[in-house]
C-alpha cells in the first residue's frame, strides 16, 4: 500500500485564463510550447460549527413571554455537512511538446495560465465561477433599543419584565402596519418592507435576550494530492472529524477518522516492463498531442455513511497519443477542446 502525502489548506479559488506564452521555452523557431496535465484531486470538505449562548433573561422566559424551551447552558457542536471532489489539472513537466505555428492548420492554440492546452482554433471553456458566500444574519446590540425606563430599572426581573412589554409593544405595531390599521402607515409597498424588517430585527434581537442566540458558523477546508499509477490504498486516512473541535488533520487522534479508497481501474493499457525497462511509446512531434486517461474509483466515508464515491478519469493513469497534423484541414476550420484536467479531447468539431 503507497501513501499518498496529503496537505490541508485554506480555500482558494485560481481561476485559469487564456494567455499568449512567454514563461516556456520553445523547440524551434516560430513553435508554441505546451503542457499536458496530470489530475490532481481538489476535496472541499465542509462543516459547521454551531453555538448556544444563553440569554440575559432567559430565567424569566417562561415567566414573561410563556416560552419554555430557552437555552440554558452555553455548547458548542460541529456537523460535517458535505465533501465535494473536483479534478484539477497540474502541469507536468514531462509532458511538455511544442508546435510550430509557421503556415500551421493548428497555430491557433490556446493556453490557459499554467500552459495547459485547453484548445485549438477554438475558445477554450470558461472557468467556473466562485459561488458568492451566504451573507450571515445582522445582529446588533439588544441594548441599543433599551428605553430609559428599562435601563433605569433597578432589578433584573424588572428589567426583563419592561423588555418583555417592549417586544409585545413591536409585535402590536407590525400588526397595525400589516392590517393597515396603523396611524403612520408607510407610504409605499418598499417603505412597508423596510419597516417591518427593522421591526424584525428589533423583535429578534430582544426576544434572543430570553431564548439566547444560537449562531451558526460555515468553515471549508481544502484538501488537494495528485495519485500516480502506484496509489492503490483501501481504507487510509484521509482527515479527522470531532463533534467538538470540527475538522482535524489526519494524525490528530482526538477525532474521528475519515476515509479514502483510491482504486485504478486499469482502463487504459499500459506499457509493460521488459527486461528490466518499461517500453516507451515514441509520439511523433508532428500533431497535437493529448491525453487518453484511465480511470479509478474514488471513495470518502466514515464508518456510518459514505460521502463520495465515483469513477473518475486521471491523466496519470492513462497515455499519451498524437492528434497528426494531417487530421486539420489546411483552412484552420477543425476545432478541438481540451478538457484542463485531464488533457483528453472533449469535442472535435471538422
Amino acid at each position: 500500500m503507497k501513501k499518498i502525502f496529503l496537505s490541508i489548506l485554506l480555500l482558494a479559488a485560481v481561476p485559469c485564463v487564456a494567455q499568449t506564452l512567454s514563461d516556456f521555452e520553445t523547440g524551434m523557431n516560430e513553435g508554441l510550447t505546451y503542457t499536458l496535465p496530470d489530475t490532481q484531486l481538489d476535496i472541499t470538505v465542509e462543516a459547521e460549527c454551531i453555538t448556544r449562548t444563553p440569554g440575559e433573561f432567559g430565567r424569566y422566559a417562561e415567566r414573561f413571554l410563556r416560552i419554555n424551551d430557552a437555552i440554558a447552558d452555553e455548547s458548542k457542536e460541529w456537523r460535517l455537512t458535505g465533501v465535494k471532489v473536483k479534478s484539477v489539472g497540474v502541469p507536468n513537466s514531462n509532458k511538455r511538446y511544442t508546435v510550430a505555428l509557421a503556415g500551421n492548420p493548428m497555430s491557433c492554440v490556446e493556453l490557459t495560465e499554467k500552459g495547459l492546452i485547453s484548445a485549438v482554433n477554438r475558445k477554450g471553456i470558461e472557468p467556473e465561477q466562485q459561488m458568492a458566500k451566504s451573507t450571515p444574519a445582522k445582529r446588533v446590540d439588544a441594548r441599543q433599543y433599551f428605553t430609559e425606563e428599562i435601563l433605569q430599572a433597578t432589578s433584573t426581573a424588572k428589567m426583563a419584565e419592561l423588555v418583555a412589554k417592549e417586544i409585545y409593544s413591536i409585535r402590536e405595531s407590525k400588526l397595525a402596519i400589516t392590517r393597515g390599521t396603523s396611524e403612520n402607515l408607510p407610504q409605499d409597498g418598499e417603505s412597508m418592507h423596510l419597516v417591518l424588517d427593522e421591526l424584525d430585527l428589533q423583535e429578534r434581537t430582544l426576544t434572543e435576550l430570553f431564548t439566547g442566540r444560537v449562531d451558526t458558523v460555515k468553515y471549508i477546508s481544502n484538501i488537494k494530492f495528485t495519485p500516480t499509477q502506484a496509489s492503490d490504498t483501501t481504507r487510509s486516512v484521509l482527515f479527522r472529524f470531532s463533534r467538538k473541535l470540527g475538522i482535524l488533520e489526519r494524525d490528530n487522534l482526538a477525532g474521528g477518522p475519515v476515509y479514502y479508497d483510491f482504486k485504478d481501474l486499469k482502463t487504459v493499457n499500459i506499457p509493460t516492463v521488459t527486461d528490466g525497462k518499461k517500453k516507451k511509446k515514441e509520439v511523433k512531434k508532428e500533431g497535437i498531442c493529448y491525453s487518453l486517461p484511465g480511470k479509478a474509483l474514488v471513495k470518502i466515508y466514515t464508518a456510518a455513511q459514505t460521502l463520495f464515491e465515483e469513477e473518475l478519469p486521471f491523466a496519470q493513469l492513462g497515455t499519451v497519443e498524437v492528434l497528426s497534423r494531417n487530421f486539420f484541414a489546411k483552412d484552420g476550420s477543425t476545432k478541438v477542446l481540451f478538457d484542463t484536467a485531464t488533457g483528453a479531447i472533449i469535442e472535435i468539431q471538422k
